[in-house]
């Protein structure tokens, strides 16, 4: 064998080269390391998600990774804060908790198309904890028909999930179809809630839910329009209670021109009024995320598009209705970094609203941001980036909540070590930001 390599290494060497025979433990220990070297890069692999990713291609079945939803995290009955992710057809969301500092991060149960009786698919909004011994979610859809979404609750000790109400459409017990918004605290443990679709007309409802006794009430059936070319009319943000017998919200479609509107619904009779209607060039366009009170007679909102083409942020005058239009955003250069804020902002209790943006910025991956209730002037915090050489995470796409100890809590839909979302923090005082878990399929 020896004398065979060598000839074959002679004949196509270049003149006047006088290579050594190739001895055969060289050759054992150049294979060797060869073989661990791919077995070091196959192990890598795998470990970081390729094993999952290569059983899915072989069954033809590849599923998206779940990713933090559009709610923001809830302090739940037992001091965890508890989020969901969002799911697609072939890959169920779960429920998860953890401490506020990241840390006993718990998978806690999971939305399957097999479970019985069903519990809903696709998760959407924020958890919101009923002061007892749960935390109530709503999901878009059932998987089985009538497939109209629910109203579930999961309890916070034994983890066990639980589908409070189906909704059944146009008509039926419970109005409304694709609820699609945190549900809302209104004391003496009931909820206040909204459908996006449903009801008469098939616009949207707004509800009240008391979770003892399992009544749902519809309260408002929004009406048809003379010319609805915007499609359901029902909120998909939570309402907001004014303290002063209204319940405020906004719509994305609707108005004139069917670029969104402000509503408030009194909470006593159910009268329904729209406040002011959003038109072209009139302080943005698609009004997204919960609005919030600076508790001076203004409704702080978002509007995803208008303004400078990427957003605005507005407040709303809650006596006369009027509308100010405080920051127009200016995408990924500019002084307002940002594009398409979707979330409600957060008042920080030192003046300053905060905020996010899943777009704009460095790299176009999203920033934070706060803005001077008094000034209206607006500070970027952090600009993400898709590299993730700043920030473990980018996109985000959900509310900041405080974390009780002088920091917001928040998520990202990407990035991580899996690109399935990170949840941070970030210092109030100092605009640090700390990633605390890089979650993944089923967990960090």
């Amino acid at each position: 064998m020896t004398q065979g390599l060598n000839i074959c290494v002679a004949d196509h060497a270049p003149a006047g080269l006088n290579l050594p025979p190739m001895k055969p433990a060289l050759l054992k220990t150049l294979a060797i390391v060869l073989i661990g070297a791919l077995a070091f890069l196959l192990g890598w692999h795998l470990l970081h998600g390729g094993w999952e990713n290569l059983k899915e291609d072989w069954t033809g079945k590849y599923r998206d990774r779940s990713h933090p939803s559009v709610g923001a995290l809830a302090l739940g009955p037992d001091g965890y804060y508890w989020g969901v992710t969002s799911d697609s057809d072939d890959m169920p969301g779960y429920l998860y908790k953890m401490k506020a500092d990241g840390s006993d991060w718990k998978r806690v149960n999971t939305f399957r198309t097999n479970a019985s009786p069903p519990v809903g698919l696709n998760p959407v909004g924020g958890l919101v904890s009923n002061g007892v011994d749960s935390l109530l979610g709503v999901t878009l859809r059932i998987g089985k028909e009538p497939d109209y979404g629910t109203l579930y609750k999961i309890n916070a000790a034994t983890g066990v999930l639980t589908t409070l109400v189906r909704f059944s459409g146009n008509t039926g017990p419970h109005l409304g179809r694709s609820p699609h918004a945190t549900l809302a605290p209104a004391g003496s443990g009931v909820f206040w809630g909204s459908t996006w679709g449903g009801g008469t007309n098939d616009l949207g409802t707004i509800f009240k839910f008391h979770p003892t006794t399992g009544v749902l009430t519809t309260v408002v059936e929004f009406p048809a329009l003379p010319d609805p070319r915007g499609g359901p009319l029902g909120p998909t943000d939570a309402l907001v209670n004014d303290g002063h017998g209204s319940w405020w919200g906004t719509n994305l479609f609707g108005g004139a021109q069917q670029c969104g509107t402000v509503f408030r619904v009194n909470a006593t009779t159910g009268e329904l009024t729209s406040v002011m209607e959003f038109t072209t060039g009139k302080g943005g366009e698609r009004p997204r995320g919960s609005l919030v009170s600076d508790g001076a007679g203004f409704l702080w909102g978002t509007c995803s598009q208008g303004g400078k083409g990427t957003g605005t942020l507005f407040k709303v005058n809650a006596t006369t209705g009027a509308l100010t239009t405080v920051v127009e955003f200016t995408g990924e250069k500019g002084s307002n970094l940002g594009t398409n804020p979707q979330t409600a902002l957060v008042s920080d209790g030192h003046g300053f609203l905060w905020g996010s943006t899943p777009l704009g910025g460095r790299d176009d991956a999203g920033t934070l941001f706060k803005v001077d209730i008094a000034s209206g002037a607006l500070t970027t915090l952090v600009e993400f980036d898709e590299k993730q050489s700043h920030h473990k995470g980018y996109g985000p796409n959900a509310p900041l909540v405080s974390d009780g100890h002088g920091a917001f809590l928040g998520t990202t839909s990407r990035g991580g070590k899996k690109n399935a979302g990170t949840i941070f923090k970030i210092d109030i005082a100092t605009g640090v930001l700390s990633t605390l878990v890089e979650l993944g399929k089923v967990g960090p």
